[in-house]
């Protein structure tokens, strides 16, 4: 995604804007992305559509606002601490468990920890598969998560931290995916908006969800019906445009249970 895509989707998030002009990026995120609708000379936009390019950005790992300019605190200046004017320091790191590598992996790490590189430099990492963990807490158990190994199938893989508000943003993550191009194993939480950020996700090979009997017994015990209706009108019309087989399975299984799962209650 390209940052002139990703201020289009921002300033429609933060305006809601009903129609644009079919400009080319208008035009492309519409026939590409799914978000608005063309109409002649115009792209009109409901409220799902806002959604929608709410979830593409967090796939992506973009923040919805665009952080605010800032650089290393080596080089603050004309403030009373270093903190202050200054990028954190994470801001362009990713946090990654790696898997399935040879002796000796790029990178040791024991099991249980991550390790946090630049966005660039995780680019050499000789992994065949990306995939992309919602949560932090999962990432450092993907070990237990013995059924992942159905999607890895035993490939060099990297698994990163999507990002978020607070140790990692989101950028780095972002911009690992946008210069990248091996497939991406999506590893998100089993409720609507998980769905619909697995299903934006670039280059997905596959969606990562437990077996079904499995799930199904989990989700029905711990009866987190708030995970489904939180999210439930905002990313639906997304997932039943899908085309996409494994999102289009999953939402319907979702749908017929009413109730979604956080990766941290996934079984093991």
């Amino acid at each position: 995604m390209t940052n002139a895509q990703v201020a289009f989707l921002r300033n429609l998030i933060a305006t809601t804007a009903a129609e644009r002009q079919a400009g080319p990026i208008a035009r492309r995120l519409a026939d590409i992305e799914g978000v608005g609708r063309v109409d002649r000379t115009r792209v009109l936009y409901t409220p799902q559509d806002h959604e929608r390019a709410a979830n593409l950005l967090r796939s992506r790992g973009y923040p919805l606002e665009a952080p605010a300019a800032a650089g290393p605190r080596s080089s603050a200046q004309g403030a009373a601490s270093e903190k202050l004017n200054a990028a954190p320091v994470a801001q362009q790191l990713v946090a990654a468990v790696l898997l399935n590598f040879p002796d000796p992996v790029p990178a040791m790490h024991p099991r249980g920890c991550f390790v946090a590189m630049p966005w660039s430099q995780a680019l050499a990492v000789p992994y065949e598969v990306l995939l992309v963990c919602e949560n932090l807490e999962p990432l450092l158990q993907l070990h237990e998560f013995t059924w992942l190994n159905e999607h890895v199938k035993g490939r060099p893989c990297m698994a990163i931290y999507r990002g978020g508000p607070r140790l990692f943003g989101t950028d780095a993550a972002a911009r690992l995916l946008a210069h990248d191009d091996r497939p991406t194993l999506a590893f998100f939480d089993f409720d609507p908006k998980g769905l619909s950020m697995a299903a934006s996700l670039p280059r997905q090979e596959a969606v990562c969800l437990p077996p079904w009997p499995a799930l199904r017994e989990a989700v029905l015990a711990q009866k987190r019906t708030h995970l489904y209706t939180n999210s439930y009108q905002h990313s639906s019309a997304h997932l039943d445009a899908v085309d996409d087989a494994s999102i289009t399975l999953a939402w319907g299984r979702l749908r017929s249970l009413a109730t979604g799962l956080n990766q941290e209650g996934f079984p093991r």
